[in-house]
């Protein structure tokens, strides 16, 4: 029997790496994600993606902006993993509060791998803990593979762009896509499943969102699919817009050409105001291992001390590409933000120090104007709708 220890808690049945010293922990006391690993960048890699990822779910899953009690999750190494056993695991205990186990996975070669991996087992937390808020019995929750999948490509193809058109061409080189029952029908975490049903698990997403999120459609069929309802019934029982939804044959069809619009539509996805913020205020904090072994968080502003760091050029060369990659999706209110960053940045890698100091300067400037544009944006909307309702 294993036992694993989770922000202080042991449950038993879970796998557990040998108890070491300078365990980190990121989003302690959010009420979202609480992730705890090992020191070192591959937990603060997870905890950057819990944080993204509750931004990209609370619109899909209905989160809230916290809970009363967050989600642990715990990062364990591959050789305190029992054989054969699916890659994370999600357990429930009384009162609702939700624990993830994900495997650590060293060695993946193909880019973004380790990344779904660990998102799509976020997310299955993330349901269990959205099933149970909305009276699901813990003994029923199902967390079907293909949905954790497909909102793990949703968090990935919003952080970057160019994955998004990589799978748009790849589902637009499938001749056919794989069948609609086939896709829902995914359900195991563990179950080794052609590249093409991950592909189309997105598309599936993306399709059921586009058709039912207005309505509500969406919204019911995945309380029904979280409490262990077969998913073509739920689809066919919520979503009456959908042509054909009585005949499995005409469904199919629905299915089919639905895939072939989305793999053909070229769209670039704008984030929401506070999905920007948020997003630039993450890519703004930096680990820095310290000479004792232990972890320092700090921002832009203080790097420059820093800068010939190996470790710190690394982070700074890759998050000034992500940010070049991103800066169409920003919105227009922090669109200046993402390009003064842009430029602190690569100033510090330049080792122009008056420039990084005036970027640094423009950044915060920047920062503070987008957060008042969307506080304006927000009061006149609330306004707006106000008066609506009289």
């Amino acid at each position: 029997m294993f036992f694993g220890v989770v922000c202080g808690r042991a449950v038993a049945g879970e796998p557990s790496p040998k108890p070491r010293e300078n365990l980190s922990f990121y989003g302690l006391e959010s009420g979202r994600f609480e992730v705890a690993a090992l020191a070192g960048p591959e937990g603060a890699r997870l905890g950057a993606f819990a944080e993204q990822a509750w931004d990209a779910w609370r619109g899909p899953f209905g989160l809230p902006e916290r809970w009363p009690v967050g989600i642990t999750v715990r990062l364990a190494p591959a050789s305190g993993w029992p054989a054969g056993a699916p890659p994370w695991r999600v357990a429930a205990e009384p009162g609702g509060i939700v624990s993830v186990w994900v495997r650590q996975e060293p060695g993946l070669v193909e880019a973004w791998a380790e990344a779904r991996l660990q998102l799509s087992a976020l997310a299955a937390g993330a349901m269990q803990r959205q099933a149970i808020f909305i009276g699901v019995p813990p003994e029923r929750v199902t967390t079907p593979a293909w949905l954790g999948a497909a909102a793990a490509e949703a968090v990935v193809v919003r952080q970057q762009p160019s994955l998004s058109d990589a799978w748009l061409r790849e589902a637009a080189a499938l001749s056919r896509a794989p069948g609609l029952k086939t896709v829902l029908g995914w359900k195991s975490a563990g179950a080794e499943v052609p590249g093409e049903v991950r592909l189309a698990a997105y598309g599936v997403w993306v399709w059921l969102q586009a058709e039912g999120t207005r309505s509500g459609a969406w919204r019911r069929f995945l309380a029904e699919v979280l409490a262990g309802a077969d998913a073509e019934a739920a689809l066919v029982k919520n979503f009456v817009n959908i042509p054909g939804r009585g005949s499995a044959q005409e469904l199919e069809l629905a299915w089919q050409t639905a895939f072939a619009q989305i793999a053909r539509v070229k769209n670039v996805p704008v984030l929401e105001p506070y999905e920007s913020r948020r997003w630039l205020e993450q890519i703004n904090r930096f680990v820095v291992m310290e000479a004792s072994g232990g972890e320092q968080v700090i921002q832009m502003g203080d790097l420059w001390s820093l800068r010939k760091l190996a470790s710190v050029r690394g982070q700074l060369e890759a998050r000034s590409t992500l940010v070049a990659a991103n800066l169409r999706t920003m919105h227009p209110f922090y669109r200046n933000a993402a390009v003064s960053w842009g430029r602190a940045c690569v100033a510090i890698l330049e080792g122009k120090e008056t420039v990084c100091k005036s970027a640094v300067d423009e950044w915060r400037q920047d920062m503070e104007t987008g957060l008042l544009l969307e506080s304006a944006s927000r009061r006149i909307l609330d306004e707006a709708d106000g008066r609506a309702a009289r």
